[in-house]
C-alpha cells in the first residue's frame, strides 16, 4: 500500500542510497519520524548517502528549523562517520536560503553537502559521492534508476 501523497516518503530500496520526498507541508510528528528514521541509519553503522527532494515544500516552521538544526548538532559524531553526504534538491531560491543557514550554524559542516535544483544534479552529485567512496557499481546503478545514465529511467 503506497504512503498518502501528503507523507514524508523514504526509500532505502538503492541502499546505501536513501531518497527523502518531503510533500508541501509537513507535521512536528512526521518530522519526529523523520529524524528517528534518520537515527536508526546512523545506528545501523552502514555508510550512506542521503538524497532529500524538498521540491515540493513549501516552508518549515521555525520549530521545524531549530529541530532540524537540533539533530545535526546533536547527530554530528555518527553522522560524520556514517554519512557519505546529503544532497537537497530544491527549486526554491527561499527554501534553499533557509536550508544553507541551517547548515552553515554546524562549522565545520556535518557532512559533505550539496544543494541543487535538478534531478540529475542531485542523482549525479550522490553516485559521485558513491563512487568516490569505493562503490563504484553502486553509483552506476543509482545513474542508471534514477535518470543520469543512457537508457535510464527517472525516479
Amino acid at each position: 500500500m503506497a504512503p498518502p501523497a501528503s507523507s514524508i516518503v523514504v526509500d532505502d530500496s538503492l541502499w546505501p542510497l536513501v531518497r527523502v520526498t518531503f510533500p508541501r507541508v509537513i507535521t512536528h510528528q512526521q518530522q519526529a519520524e523523520l529524524l528517528e528514521r534518520v537515527l536508526s541509519y546512523l545506528r545501523r553503522g552502514e555508510r550512506h548517502v542521503a538524497l532529500v527532494d524538498f521540491r515540493q515544500l513549501q516552508a518549515l516552521t521555525s520549530e521545524q528549523r531549530e529541530q532540524q538544526w537540533n539533530f545535526l548538532r546533536e547527530q554530528a559524531v555518527p553522522m560524520r562517520q556514517w554519512s557519505m553526504g546529503i544532497v537537497a534538491l530544491i527549486n526554491s531560491p527561499t527554501l534553499a536560503l533557509v536550508t544553507r543557514t541551517i547548515i552553515h550554524r554546524i562549522k565545520p559542516s556535518v557532512v559533505p553537502h550539496s544543494i541543487v535544483a535538478s534531478w540529475p544534479a542531485a542523482v549525479s552529485w550522490a553516485a559521485d559521492r558513491l563512487r568516490d567512496n569505493g562503490l563504484a557499481e553502486h553509483a552506476s546503478l543509482v545513474r542508471q534508476r534514477l535518470g543520469t545514465a543512457p537508457g535510464s529511467r527517472v525516479g
